[in-house]
């Protein structure tokens, strides 16, 4: 039966590359935004700017390792459905 479930060649190492990715990307959006809500809201305080974007980077990252779980889990569903 382990025979079956065959793993695809490079799946860890796409999924590694698609964390890291998506962990850098989740980093610049949390600050773009941040950056950009405080533009709106006229704060020219840099520790106060500094904070902000710091906790919106860390609000994101939850964010960015969800769609990269969501892009893996559709991958690996579409190809058991296809292996039926």
């Amino acid at each position: 039966m382990a025979a079956d479930r065959g793993r695809r060649p490079g799946s860890r190492v796409l999924l590694g590359i698609a964390l890291f990715a998506g962990t850098l990307m989740a980093m610049c959006g949390g600050a773009l935004l941040a950056d950009f809500a405080l533009d709106l809201l006229g704060v020219a305080s840099p520790p106060v700017r500094l904070v902000v974007k710091v906790v919106a980077m860390a609000a994101a990252l939850p964010a960015g390792f969800y769609l990269v779980e969501r892009a893996f889990l559709a991958r690996s569903s579409a190809s058991a459905a296809s292996r039926k």
